[in-house]
């Protein structure tokens, strides 16, 4: 996760002398860039870079910015391209630049791991920079749209692995680029779900967009961590997926197809409904009068990329509160952007069977698929009966869980048998749940009786004389063999008697005709002691409550009617009869 920005140490305040030392030497940058002019003074860069590794953090930006000046310039000129003739002497400067212009990328990229988000965020700024610089160049040579992933790939690399991973950084790159330009977010998918693939399997397929050559992925139990930490950090923080084709309209590093652009421009309408198949993504031009789009234009890669990148994050072992982020968010900003949420099920159904607040959490994704995507899921009733146990009562998502249980429960197609053995499992956790969640169930159970009218047997069959004789089987798991629907609802009767007056209120609903419409069950779920407390404090009361029928003369005034015994009289001192004589006094009001 993003770290928090440090302090900056007393040692590194610059005092007079220090600002002197620190305006020369940019002021020798200044000098060192301009005379790269002439190609007879190349080595001014090996120089300026040396300058540039120092300790001070100013004369470090300096540095690399003049760097990034001059190798952009070199760049366009195209003097940095490999020579076919290696024994030419131009092809020799050639070479020496490229190998300086790349120690130069790994500077950059050294960079990013730094603990001064000062630096850090320049040197995002010129990689990505480069990285325009470098498709432009990339796309002439080929004369299409390339992209420079090759380049990206070190970038986003560094950012997943970078140990000083700062709250600017991750805003820098995720606000500024991220979330605004549409080829950045997908090749960033792209390259982490190859950079994640590779951590879990020790490799990766190569293909023709990412390096030809992965290293194998051997990292620390550390290591591993910092790559998951960092990654969701990233992904949770992309807020702006498109949903059609006509979002995907932002490029840092140009339109994929100019000339599909412009026939977009002249004829709106023309492409309004167009085709958004799947297609290989090495596609990279449109095909004359077919209207088919380049792999940047169309919705469905960018779907499958965010989906990939997912579900190789999916497979790390994630920290639990990751996990719990993780499901927390998969519902509303993961399932819609993918192509199949169904490679999903693995994931979720192992999270629900898990047990706890991340069976909890994985309820709402779960339900999506049942619902959504015809997922079977025979189990799904079984496991929600068993989730719902004394423990759920006091977890921090208990409002959420109560949410989804009566949305789960709503359809008057299920079983009588099943919905009463929901009801009767609320009912007897209403006898030791807080009056917070008893609410709750009270609520909950009213609303299903209304809607379950078969149900209604439970309260109106006699009550059970104790909970022995009770047909309800509470440590049976299985709704359908707990007998609920044999026995009655006696623990509501119980909480008429409730130490807390709004419970027994609530209660006694159920001993009056079913004329009330349904409780809205959002008024009771955000109860808590402190909701309860603050509401009788405000309570506007007629007249104060009588606390005794006299006022007493003393804290202990029984004390007072009884005498001492003789017993005391013999063990007890004058003294010490005049000492708890005077102890008493104290008391007296």
């Amino acid at each position: 996760m993003p770290q928090p920005i440090k302090k900056r140490k007393r040692g590194e305040v610059s005092g007079p002398r220090k600002d002197q030392d620190y305006k020369a030497t940019v002021q020798k940058i200044k000098v060192l860039e301009a005379g790269l002019s002439d190609r007879a003074n190349l080595n001014n860069l090996v120089e300026i870079f040396e300058i540039a590794k120092g300790n001070h953090a100013g004369v470090t930006s300096a540095g690399i910015h003049a760097l990034h000046r001059v190798y952009t310039s070199l760049l366009l000129k195209g003097d940095l391209k490999r020579q076919k003739k290696v024994e030419s002497s131009k092809a020799t400067v050639n070479n020496w630049l490229r190998e300086n212009y790349n120690t130069y990328i790994n500077f950059l990229c050294e960079l990013l791991h730094h603990d001064e988000p000062g630096l850090q965020r320049p040197a995002l700024n010129i990689l990505i920079n480069l990285l325009k610089t470098e498709t432009e160049n990339l796309s002439t040579l080929r004369k299409k749209h390339s992209f420079a992933n090759d380049f990206y790939y070190r970038v986003v690399e560094a950012v997943l692995h970078n140990t000083n991973f700062s709250q600017p950084l991750q805003a820098e790159y995720v606000g500024k680029y991220l979330n605004v330009y549409d080829d950045l977010r997908y090749y960033f998918f792209k390259n982490a779900a190859d950079i994640l693939n590779a951590a879990v399997e020790g490799n990766s397929k190569p293909d023709s967009e990412s390096p030809k050559k992965k290293k194998k992925s051997n990292l620390s139990a550390s290591s591993l961590n910092t790559l998951v930490q960092n990654t969701f950090a990233v992904v949770e923080g992309i807020r702006t997926m498109p949903t059609s084709s006509s979002e995907v309209d932002e490029f840092w590093c140009g339109h994929p197809d100019p000339a599909y652009e412009a026939k977009v421009k002249a004829e709106p309408d023309a492409f309004a409904d167009s085709s958004d198949e799947e297609e290989d993504e090495d596609t990279t031009e449109t095909k004359q009068g077919e209207g088919r789009k380049h792999t940047l234009l169309r919705l469905s890669t960018h779907k499958k990329a965010l989906q990939n990148c997912w579900l190789a994050f999916m497979k790390l072992p994630l920290p639990n509160d990751i996990y719990k982020k993780t499901l927390l968010i998969m519902h509303k900003r993961i399932i819609p952007h993918m192509t199949d949420p169904r490679l999903l099920m693995d994931f979720l159904t192992d999270s629900y069977n898990a047990g706890g607040a991340i069976s909890l959490l994985a309820l709402n994704s779960l339900f999506t698929l049942i619902i959504d995507y015809n997922l079977d899921y025979p189990d799904f009733y079984h496991k929600l009966y068993r989730l719902l146990d004394a423990n759920v009562m006091h977890v921090k998502y208990r409002s959420r869980f109560f949410r989804l249980v009566d949305l789960f429960l709503q359809s008057s197609h299920l079983p009588a048998s099943l919905v009463a053995a929901f009801i009767k499992r609320m009912a007897r956790l209403s006898l030791t749940a807080p009056p917070a969640g008893t609410v709750i169930l009270i609520a909950m159970i009213y609303n299903l009786l209304k809607r379950h009218p078969s149900c209604m047997v439970l309260i109106h069959r006699d009550a059970v004389d104790s909970a022995d004789a009770d047909a309800f089987d509470e440590n049976e798991t299985d709704p359908y063999k707990c007998g609920a629907i044999d026995s009655s609802l006696w623990e509501l009767q119980t909480l008429a008697d409730h130490y807390y007056p709004n419970v027994a209120t609530l209660a006694k609903i159920f001993s009056e005709q079913f004329t009330k419409p349904s409780y809205n069950l959002e008024d009771f779920l955000d109860h808590t002691y402190i909701t309860f407390l603050e509401k009788e404090l405000t309570r506007k009361r007629k007249k104060d409550p009588a606390l005794a029928f006299e006022k007493p003369s003393s804290l202990f005034p029984a004390l007072e009617a009884v005498g001492p015994t003789d017993e005391d009289d013999e063990t007890e001192t004058p003294e010490l009869q005049d000492t708890s004589a005077a102890k008493w006094s104290l008391w007296a009001f």
